[in-house]
């Protein structure tokens, strides 16, 4: 797996990761969407390619779509590839499928099934299909939820409820399906070497909860996720939102199912980045969804669409940070000197998390977890990997601000 991670190829970006916009405990993101002069243009995946930086990308396509031209998927256009800010620090990641396409279909087609399966078993309000993660113009789509969270007025966290019976026994027959298990567990061997500083950190929290409160819901075998939301179609598109109450320097687990043509529609648009990324049917993506703005480009009319989107919610590492309470508990029983401290924390907390986000040159030559190692250094000099400590230029360092990108194409060939 590591040789894997440092073969993949790196998509360079003019953004820079300090300029993230976290809350001001910085557990989280910051609520609402920051304004992009192309919003207007959301649902436009043409105008989009010709003003954004634009990754054509195919991972695995598997599908005997006329618009996929299966001569042009090259190895390098099906590969995993990796999102790299202007420093180094890796934000991203494009995880391609772990089998060539032939062998994936089938397991996609399993998967597909599955979530159509669930959708018909469940039973939805009309309202339910429209909310802040569905375009207003369209059918719209409901979602299902699983898994540990915290917030919403619970004392402690806790095991996420289906909107009723029905639906979680559809829920749990979904998740429980291989196929489903497949699409969900195939990227975490990637998320591990790719942010391993991040990875580390879920597993360490999960873990922790999960010895307090053994009864919370573990989800998947290795999978550092604490919960997963399901967004089950047909026209599962999203406009531009941030998810500011997953970790702020985490990554979001995003796998697209469904059957529909990749080059007219489904895209993952990137408005921080400047970058739209097509996003075909049986890949996955990590980004750090809480600080990132993110969209999808409508598919067609007749085409199905559905997500996998694995996540943890920032309030979970605060609950275990606080010592397993409240805000409210906490604050109860703390000193001015707990008080000091705890403010002396949160103001390193966002570079400690801006350090958290792998050096794609410590990946580069198998030094996944970014500390200098002994049986590194016969493949590269130590002075030229990073550290867990290292200093990152903050926003306000006097530097000139960038102007947007032109418009580039990348095609993964």
């Amino acid at each position: 797996m590591l040789k894997k991670a440092a073969a993949s190829s790196p998509i360079e970006l003019v953004f820079d990761a300090a300029k993230f916009r976290a809350a001001h405990p910085r557990w989280t993101g910051l609520p609402g969407t920051p304004n992009h002069p192309l919003f207007v243009h959301a649902r436009d995946a043409e105008y989009l390619k010709e003003h954004l930086q634009y990754v054509d990308w195919q991972g695995e396509c598997v599908l005997p779509l006329p618009a996929a031209d299966l001569a042009t998927l090259t190895p390098s256009r099906r590969k995993t590839h990796v999102l790299v800010d202007k420093h180094g620090h890796v934000i991203g990641a494009l995880v391609a499928p772990p089998l060539p396409g032939k062998s994936w279909a089938p397991i996609l087609q399993d998967a597909n099934k599955a979530m159509r399966d669930a959708r018909e078993e469940m039973s939805f309000p009309e309202q339910a299909h429209h909310h802040r993660r569905a375009f207003d113009e369209g059918p719209g789509f409901p979602s299902e939820t699983a898994g540990m969270g915290f917030g919403g007025g619970r004392k402690e966290p806790g095991n996420v409820k289906a909107t009723s019976a029905k639906n979680g026994r559809a829920m749990d027959k979904m998740l429980g399906n291989e196929a489903i298990g497949r699409m969900c567990t195939f990227p975490i061997g990637p998320f591990k070497s790719l942010c391993y500083p991040i990875f580390s950190a879920y597993h360490r929290n999960k873990r922790s909860l999960l010895a307090r409160q053994p009864g919370l819901r573990r989800l998947f075998p290795k999978s550092p996720s604490a919960a997963i939301t399901t967004n089950l179609g047909p026209f599962s598109v999203s406009p531009p939102h941030a998810d500011h109450g997953n970790k702020a320097d985490g990554m979001c687990c995003i796998t697209v199912l469904g059957e529909f043509d990749p080059d007219q529609g489904g895209h993952l648009v990137l408005w921080d980045y400047d970058l739209i990324v097509c996003f075909p049917p049986g890949c996955a993506i990590l980004i750090p969804s809480a600080v990132v703005t993110h969209s999808n480009t409508p598919i067609q009319d007749g085409e199905e669409r559905f997500s996998l989107i694995q996540y943890t919610a920032g309030g979970l590492f605060r609950w275990a940070e606080n010592g397993y309470k409240t805000d409210l508990a906490w604050k109860a029983g703390a000193s001015a000197e707990d008080h000091a401290a705890r403010e002396r924390a949160r103001q390193a907390r966002w570079q400690k998390a801006l350090n958290n986000f792998s050096r794609w040159k410590d990946i580069k030559v198998g030094n996944y977890t970014g500390r200098v190692r002994a049986e590194v250094y016969a493949q590269a000099e130590a002075g030229g990997m990073s550290d867990l400590t290292d200093n990152e230029e903050s926003e306000d360092n006097g530097e000139e601000s960038e102007e947007r990108p032109r418009a580039k194409k990348i095609r993964c060939a």
